[in-house]
């Protein structure tokens, strides 16, 4: 007779623990995506992890490592206490109050209606107020912000500002990390137009040395009258659309400082500036996007073996393709150089498309047809250090 053994079942496996070391344990949480919520929970999980994500070493790391910014909403161009709406789902979303223009002046007054939003980029926003003859630059995580007076022969009888741009003072650099406001300088470029409209001019102030350049001004070959879309970085240059009884792009080379111009595509046409955006190739080249006869047509301002620029017909998208539907009314809404996004309204629904690998995502609904500005960024503040944190 054979005897059944017993079995013995297994010692239950130890919990997993977190290393101890906390270089391991940083490395681990860069692997974090860069969304709103990431950083805030994780600091929430022990004083040892709020420790390590305030760490600023940490944060530039965070930054270095997600370099590609994850699009957080737009700003309205428009300000008023509704001006930022998030594109994210809770728990990413960020409700628009939080991201409110700090706009009291030195009497503790503030004039929404006064200011307008002229452009985001490298997780800043540019305002500008013709009344106050100031520009304001923000930065909407931290509420960090500073205003900056605009020389009095920029804004008179005689010319005006129509636009403006922010950027990192350190844009050329690919291995640069944006930092904080007050870690990372900023460049700011305005453009404006003449009062006998034939002439735009613009020029650049620092935040590293608190000056404004020179003007610098090009004669257009028509009459312009506005410049009203945001300019489109493309390296160390940055490119504007004119609006008046013509066509052409202002180039700024931001370098020299210089302006000059650029003529049109003779073969891109299209009804409206509200279905024309100038744009990044997927090559990062200067280029054209036009809303068409039911199609997305992409232009590449392109430099042949002889050294001449010209236009080129890159690609033409059918829109249906792109939306999955049809369309009938279309309007572009903004568009973002550093991530490569555009916002549209399409048969009154708002849509996101990537531009370099058109992948197009619906929103919401609204009848409301205005300006807007993409805005990206790593949202990686209000993580403050508890008392006793170690």
């Amino acid at each position: 007779m054979t005897r059944r053994r017993r079995r013995t079942c297994p010692h239950p496996a130890a919990p997993a623990t977190l290393p101890d070391d906390d270089d391991i344990l940083s490395e681990i949480l860069l692997h974090l995506p860069p969304q709103p919520s990431s950083l805030p929970r994780a600091s929430l999980v022990c004083k040892r992890w709020r420790r390590l994500v305030t760490d600023p070493h940490f944060r530039r790391s965070f930054r270095a490592r997600h370099r590609k910014l994850p699009l957080i909403g737009f700003f309205d161009n428009l300000v008023g206490p509704s001006s930022f709406r998030s594109v994210m789902d809770p728990p990413d979303l960020i409700p628009g109050k939080r991201f409110s223009p700090p706009l009291h002046d030195d009497k503790g007054g503030s004039n929404p209606d006064k200011w307008r939003i002229y452009g985001c980029r490298h997780g800043r926003v540019l305002l500008y107020s013709r009344t106050q003859k100031e520009i304001l630059l923000w930065d909407p995580p931290t509420g960090d912000h500073c205003r900056v007076a605009v020389p009095p022969e920029f804004e008179n009888e005689e010319k005006m500002i129509w636009n403006g741009a922010v950027l990192c003072a350190a844009v050329g650099d690919h291995s640069h990390v944006h930092g904080g406001f007050n870690s990372c300088p900023l460049k700011v470029a305005v453009v404006g137009v003449t009062s006998n409209h034939t002439q735009v001019f613009a020029s650049i102030y620092s935040t590293e040395t608190g000056n404004w350049s020179d003007l610098v001004s090009v004669t257009l070959p028509f009459e312009v009258h506005t410049v009203t879309h945001p300019g489109t970085l493309v390296g160390n240059i940055l490119y504007w659309m004119p609006l008046g009884l013509g066509y052409g792009i202002v180039e700024f080379d931001l370098a020299r400082p210089s302006l000059s111009v650029i003529e049109w595509p003779s073969g891109a046409k299209f009804k409206g500036n509200g279905s024309c955006r100038i744009v990044l190739t997927d090559d990062g080249c200067l280029g054209l996007a036009v809303l068409s006869h039911q199609r997305l047509k992409m232009w590449e301002r392109r430099v042949c073996s002889e050294g001449v620029a010209k236009w080129v017909l890159e690609k033409s998208h059918k829109l249906r393709k792109i939306l999955g539907q049809r369309s009938w009314s279309k309007v572009i809404l903004g568009y973002a150089d550093d991530i490569n996004v555009m916002l549209l309204w399409i048969d009154g629904r708002i849509w996101v498309l990537q531009l370099d690998s058109l992948q197009c995502t619906k929103l919401w609904e609204t009848n409301i047809i205005c300006r807007n500005h993409p805005y990206a960024t790593i949202y990686d503040s209000g993580i403050q250090s508890l008392p006793g944190d170690c």
